[in-house]
């Protein structure tokens, strides 16, 4: 490209841009801007009672010349000090472009301070706003807020006159339109006497806890009453919410907690390794029950305590066991109980007495203990065996003393306890006569149990035996019962022939006659 060229093109973007330039001093900008606001008041500083002037010029920067904006919508909004903002529309003037007026009136008792005045302008979409203050002369206006006291409460909830009482109640805001924070004052009193109070400081709707300082009360019915701000220094448009009032009773003292412990029985006599159970009573006496525990001194050695429930609140009983072991040394042990609980404590003493351990064994017994036989004759005896103790060893059982030709036997020679076994003595015919001492012995488990027993033998039978009596065991149990028949009947018989013999005498001699 030649320099005729550059010339060329550069010649014709300075004539572009003069047009531009020329066009944008005739034809308004396409693009809006936002409104520029103004806002002023005819002077600074006013009395309750007058009007205050206030005027809002609404413009646009069109290039960089300011021009006046008319039809716009223009509100006024005044925030008194303490106080609640209004609004008001500004009407144009009709006199200059862009110019809008509101007039406020001053009541009589407005509030001393300064006032906030904000201007907002809107129009198609564009917006402005500016603020600027005056002052009104007088006492300050007051804050608007809307407290409220609520949820009182004492503690503790059932005082006596023992007790430092405490008065609780819930201070808030539940709305306000004034700047904060907030000093406010509190008061409560009861009985209407002051007890507690003072001035505090909130910056927010966030509930606050007030309390009194600690005091004691009289016996009876009291009335207390919470007041906030209760010299009526802010604006509060619900005054039914700024006090509370509730009524409380104090009681006379209660008695100091006393107990009284019973204890059964007040003595006990077991055997090593068995277990024994007192029964405690800790029963309340006077006061407020307070947790009260168990406890158990002077156990016998090799001894176990259990107590069941160790502790409770008066009144309440409890188990309270020794266990023994069969190494526990006999003895007669005092146990001291103590009930502790409410920085008192009661005690009682029982005693345990403990014997020593009771061995496992057994117990032998005869009946009868003496028997008679004519030879050739049998008889019996019945032994006994009885466990103590839970003894559980095989028991054996043999006799001793027999004379010669006489046998024993046991239907049962052994067996664990308990059992009974039938020992049967037989003597022969050849049996010496006498009285015979047999013993009995039972062993078992490392024990041996005698006992004695008599047989007596009389002299056997001359007689010849029958020819018809049979060798069978039978026979001879039948020959030996006839026998002893005979035998303890002989007087009997010597009586029966003697009276047959009369009477024969007595019929021969009839006859005779």
């Amino acid at each position: 490209m030649n320099r005729i060229q550059l010339n060329k093109y550069f010649s014709l973007f300075l004539t572009i841009v003069l047009i531009f330039s020329i066009l944008g001093m005739f034809i308004p900008s396409t693009y809006a801007a936002d409104l520029i606001v103004d806002v002023a008041t005819n002077k600074l500083v006013y009395d309750p009672g007058e009007d205050v002037t206030i005027t809002v010029m609404v413009s646009e920067l069109n290039i960089d010349i300011l021009l006046g904006v008319d039809g716009a919508d223009v509100f006024v909004s005044i925030e008194p000090p303490g106080g609640s903002i209004a609004g008001f529309p500004a009407p144009p003037t009709g006199g200059i472009v862009g110019e809008y007026r509101y007039i406020h009136h001053l009541s009589n008792d407005a509030a001393g301070g300064t006032y906030v005045i904000t201007a907002d302008a809107v129009k198609v979409g564009d917006s402005g706003s500016e603020q600027t203050t005056f002052t009104v002369t007088g006492s300050p206006g007051k804050k608007s807020v809307d407290w409220i006291v609520y949820d009182p409460s004492i503690t503790p909830a059932n005082p006596t006159t023992a007790d430092f009482i405490q008065q609780y109640v819930w201070l808030q805001i539940l709305s306000t339109i004034s700047p904060g924070p907030y000093p406010v004052d509190i008061v409560c009193t009861v009985d209407g006497a002051l007890v507690g109070g003072g001035t505090l400081t909130l910056s927010g709707t966030s509930p606050l806890a007030v309390s009194t300082d600690p005091r004691q009360y009289s016996t009876g019915l009291h009335t207390a009453t919470w007041v906030v701000d209760p010299n009526s220094e802010y604006n509060d448009i619900d005054l039914g919410n700024n006090q509370v009032t509730y009524q409380f009773v104090v009681g006379a003292p209660a008695p100091e907690f006393e107990i009284t412990l019973n204890i059964s029985p007040s003595s006990k006599t077991i055997t090593a390794g068995e277990a024994f159970t007192y029964a405690a009573n800790v029963n309340l006496a006077s006061g407020t029950p307070v947790l009260t525990s168990l406890s158990l001194n002077g156990e016998p050695p090799a001894a176990t305590t259990s107590i069941n429930p160790i502790q409770g609140n008066p009144s309440f009983s409890s188990s309270i066991t020794v266990t023994t072991s069969s190494d526990t040394p006999p003895g007669t042990y005092s146990l001291n109980i103590t009930a502790s609980g409410g920085g008192i404590s009661k005690s009682a003493i029982v005693h345990l007495i403990v014997q020593s351990a009771k061995e496992a064994d057994f117990e032998l017994s005869i009946a009868p203990t003496s028997q008679t036989v004519n030879p050739p004759q049998e008889t019996s005896y019945l032994i006994s065996i009885s466990k103590k103790d839970d003894f559980e060893e095989t028991v054996a059982l043999t006799v001793s003393g027999l004379p010669s030709k006489v046998q024993a036997t046991f239907d049962k020679p052994s067996s664990i306890p308990d059992f009974t076994s039938t020992l049967t003595v037989n003597a022969g015919q050849s049996a010496p006569a006498g009285n015979y001492d047999l013993t009995i012995y039972a062993s078992g488990g490392g024990k041996t149990k005698t006992a004695k027993i008599t047989l007596k033998i009389n002299e056997a039978s001359t007689s010849s035996p029958s020819p018809s009596v049979t060798s069978t065991q039978e026979q001879s149990s039948i020959t030996d019962s006839i026998t002893k028949i005979l035998n303890e009947q002989f007087y009997l018989i010597i009586i029966i022939i003697l009276l047959i013999i009369i009477i024969a005498i007595v019929a021969k001699g009839r006859g005779k006659k």
